[in-house]
């Protein structure tokens, strides 16, 4: 039987989404066993094994907006990835609704409190690899307004694309994971100052993580635009 363009279109997304879904129910994985359960049963103080920026004494604002940006990346991660399943969509068009408007809140809540802890506290890496994170979270915020101000005005055809920027956007940080981690099992530390973890490949790591998920999305939207596909 013959593969029409179109449905090798479908099959590809589905098995995209299906692989998506994995990586994100280890991410979730990591982040409660990691964190929350980390937190209840040796305290907060105990962050700091899993990242040595979590936690500072001395500072309980920036605590909390670490607990922020973390623990409710559980519900955002889960909650957008059901904004993408057609049915889902179809037949429950209010859960839909609100679903998007937790998303979208919780979305932006992590990404201020990401940029907050930067500023603060720092993290590893340097300064353009901050930028491009800061980039990130900026990208967040954007497609987030777009999106709600699309719905508002019913104009579901850019609402759709501004939701899945914003979807692709707010997964940036599991896309980088997914990618540096494929990166040390084919080649090690190469291009990598484990030290530091500054070099070319966390850089153009950093880069591919926000780009090429975006770059993907906007082929398809122009392929389907130039009725190339359906």
């Amino acid at each position: 039987m013959k593969t029409t363009p179109n449905k090798l279109l479908e099959n590809s997304k589905k098995i995209w989404f299906i692989c998506l879904l994995m990586a994100q129910g280890c991410f979730i994985t990591y982040l409660i066993f990691g964190y929350a359960l980390t937190g209840i049963t040796t305290g907060l103080s105990g962050w700091s094994r899993l990242n040595n920026t979590a936690y500072v004494a001395s500072d309980p604002t920036g605590n909390l907006m670490y607990a922020t940006h973390v623990l409710l990346a559980v519900v955002m991660i889960i909650g957008g990835s059901l904004q993408l399943i057609p049915a889902l969509r179809a037949k429950y068009p209010t859960f839909h609704r609100y679903n998007g408007r937790v998303f979208v809140l919780l979305a932006c809540t992590i990404s201020i409190a990401g940029m907050y802890l930067m500023i603060v506290r720092g993290t590893v890496g340097n300064l353009l690899m901050h930028s491009l994170t800061m980039f990130g979270g900026g990208m967040v915020i954007l497609s987030s307004i777009l999106a709600v101000l699309a719905a508002r005005k019913r104009n579901i055809n850019s609402h759709k694309i501004w939701a899945i920027r914003l979807y692709l956007a707010a997964n940036g940080v599991l896309f980088f994971r997914l990618m540096i981690f494929a990166w040390f099992l084919t080649f090690g530390s190469l291009g990598v100052d484990t030290a530091t973890f500054t070099g070319p490949t966390v850089l153009a790591v950093s880069i591919c993580s926000y780009v090429m998920p975006l770059l993907i999305a906007e082929l398809v939207r122009y392929m389907r635009a130039k009725h190339l596909i359906r």
